[in-house]
């Protein structure tokens, strides 16, 4: 998914500034998103420019005003049409999945490493997954809520999978 289909889907709950979109965006996960500063930003622009979003107020709750933006219904129109349009695929390409492929040529002590550092990092976002605080301070609909179970799921399974089957690894 594109920045502007996120940010456009994002802004489907409710309004938002760049930085909660950003940080809603985090909360949903990083295994579902790709979405930084430099990617919604420069989608906020284009989308503001093609009147698919308005700006509706500046928040002065911190050390300097955010945006608000809002999507307008030509934004919404233009939203269902993107999400669609396309076959969703299912991608995971994995850096740790390819190191663990490639484990052999590398030091027991190292896998071990990654895998108790993954392990841990899974865990922390397995707990985060199941209290979600999302910044965007709207209810999540249930679309939200299939997905952080499907995020719970997937993390539930991987950690027991590396439990279970990490002596696979030994040298």
């Amino acid at each position: 998914m594109d920045a502007k289909t996120l940010c456009l889907g994002l802004l489907s709950f409710g309004d938002a500034s760049g930085y909660d979109l950003k940080k809603h965006a985090e909360s949903a996960g990083d295994h579902f998103f790709a979405a930084g500063f430099g990617s919604i930003y420069p989608a906020l622009s284009t989308l503001l420019n093609q009147g698919l979003i308005e700006p509706t107020a500046k928040s002065s709750g911190g050390r300097q005003d955010r945006k608000i933006y809002r999507i307008t219904a030509a934004g919404r129109s233009e939203l269902i049409r993107m999400l669609s349009m396309d076959e969703p695929r299912h991608l995971l390409r994995s850096d740790l999945f390819a190191l663990l492929y490639f484990s052999h040529l590398v030091t027991p002590e190292r896998i071990t490493q990654v895998i108790d550092e993954r392990l841990a990092a899974m865990a922390s976002e397995l707990a985060a997954t199941r209290n979600p605080d999302s910044p965007l301070k709207h209810p999540h609909p249930a679309s939200a809520r299939f997905v952080a179970g499907l995020k719970s799921a997937l993390f539930e399974t991987t950690i027991q999978y590396f439990r279970e089957n990490r002596a696979l690894l030994d040298h």
